[in-house]
């Protein structure tokens, strides 16, 4: 966010606070969920950081997410029924043969699906805030901190998970009300993320206040069905196979990887889609969590270098480079690449795909996990996008809010944040809200593997608070200095 933004958004604020209820689409009566300041302060007494002779640079330790996300673009829109059409096949109608030159000839039938996408809505609020104690600082000692590192994963994560538009770093951490703003659109973000594999319209609330959207763990499936009459479309289905739990590194009874031979047939079977209904190139990513991205890549160079992917066996005259195999090894995990059928596909490692322990899912031993692999189009015919994120427009609203004279509503990111506030005298709190959903144009390019299982060494950090491998610490309030003064020492 430029200087320009910084200002627009402080004027904003400045406006709902300064004009009370005067054309701000609310009453005076409205009243927040807290009448008594509770934000999390950086500054002031009772700052997290105040009271204390700390550098300027501040260090976050927060685990980004990251994933698909940084691969696929996203687009405005405000249809919240879109529908794509799909020719599925052409069948014969099953007329006899001519008898003679001048007799009627057999016909043929086409036949068509439509399918559509679903928005899905995600809020977070700030806690209670008021002016006064937003510009408090305890005495010159209360620096101006900055922040050191990014916060949202800004290499990993595309703009559409980054969270709200936000300043620049060095100044997030000196405004309450953009601090605020963080908090919320990082709890849109940890919401978000997963929601990408996981979403279903299922888990709903029934008063719309909470929705997810249809994630691609039910986009990449073999359930298709024409959105406006409920035929079967199989001519959409996905490739889905089953590893059934079988560890990484397994082999079957003929000495063969498992997962080398279902890969392989998965790439091959999807290749033949593209390229046999004229939608080649495609772009594809193979999507994993980074824990079984570090097992597989460990035996891929092994399947690759020897013959028909058997394993090293009693009396097998093959003999294999260990140097090399280590070399691949290496290659593979700095270019994040797999060679599958003679082609190279980018590794995408995201750890908002689910995972199976033996918290939550019996098939799954003590110390190992389970999770999926996916086949993602990201692009069809060289360069139209398959699969993509598409948000609300709140741009579009812009006569709507002018005319109902909605001046506290404001939006961030080019319309993909809404934001608002409510307020009681000097409080206020500040809300954003998110309408996403992710579109698979291309269903049939698109597959995946599932329950993998994988023993790693040790388990990564998470980002999801509800993890066992999740690690924060420290303190969310602190006291305000205690100073002796004339008028508590008594006479």
């Amino acid at each position: 966010m430029d200087q320009n933004q910084v200002n627009m958004l402080a004027g904003a604020f400045a406006q709902a606070i300064s004009q009370a209820g005067e054309g701000l689409g609310f009453t005076l009566g409205q009243k927040a969920p807290a009448t008594a300041p509770s934000g999390t302060w950086i500054h002031g007494p009772g700052g997290l950081f105040a009271g204390s002779v700390i550098d300027k640079r501040v260090i976050a330790l927060r685990i980004q997410p990251r994933g698909i996300s940084s691969v696929l673009r996203a687009f405005p829109n405000v249809e919240t029924n879109p529908q794509y059409g799909y020719v599925t096949g052409f069948l014969d109608d099953g007329d006899a043969e001519p008898a003679t030159e001048c007799a009627t000839c057999p016909s043929t039938s086409t036949k068509t699906c439509i399918q559509t996408a679903q928005y899905g809505r995600v809020c977070r609020e700030s806690k209670t805030l008021t002016l006064r104690r937003a510009i408090e600082r305890v005495n010159r000692g209360d620096i101006e901190y900055e922040l050191v590192n990014d916060l949202f994963g800004a290499e990993y994560a595309s703009d559409f998970f980054r969270g709200p538009g936000m300043m620049e770093r060095n100044r997030v951490m000196q405004l309450a009300v953009a601090w605020a703003m963080v908090e919320a659109g990082i709890g849109m973000q940890n919401v978000m993320h997963p929601l990408t594999w996981t979403g279903n319209p299922a888990n709903n609330n029934a008063g719309g206040g909470y929705m997810e959207f249809p994630g691609l763990d039910i986009l990449i499936g073999v359930n298709k069905f024409d959105a406006l009459s409920g035929t079967a479309c199989p001519a959409l289905h996905s490739d889905v196979k089953d590893f059934g739990y079988n560890l990484v590194n397994s082999v079957d009874a003929a000495g063969n990887f498992r997962i080398v031979r279902l890969m392989e047939y998965l790439e091959a079977y999807l290749f033949h889609n593209a390229e046999r209904q004229g939608l080649a190139p495609v772009e594809s990513v193979i999507v994993m969590r980074p824990e079984l991205w570090y097992e597989l890549s460990m035996i891929w160079p092994i399947a690759w270098m020897s013959t028909r992917n058997i394993v090293m066996q009693a009396g097998n005259t093959n003999f294999l480079d260990a140097t090399r195999i280590r070399e691949m090894v290496q290659e593979m995990q700095s270019s994040m690449t797999m060679w599958i059928n003679g082609r190279s596909h980018r590794v995408v490692l995201d750890d908002g795909i689910y995972e199976y322990t033996n918290e939550n899912d019996q098939n799954v031993p003590a110390g190992s996990f389970a999770s999926n692999i996916y086949f993602v189009p990201v692009k069809y015919l060289g360069g139209q996008d398959a699969t993509f994120y598409e948000h609300q427009d709140y741009r579009v609203g812009r006569q709507e809010a002018e005319l109902a004279h909605l001046q506290q509503e404001f939006w961030t990111d080019d319309g993909r944040f809404l934001w608002t506030n409510e307020r009681t005298k000097f409080c206020f709190t500040i809300s954003g809200e998110i309408r996403p959903r992710i579109v698979l144009l291309t269903p049939q390019l698109a597959g995946r593997l599932n329950y993998v299982l994988y023993t790693p060494a040790q388990h990564f950090r998470s980002w999801d608070e509800d993890s066992d491998y999740f690690m924060d610490g420290g303190d969310t309030e602190r006291d305000a200095p205690s100073l002796y003064s004339d008028w508590n020492t008594g006479r």
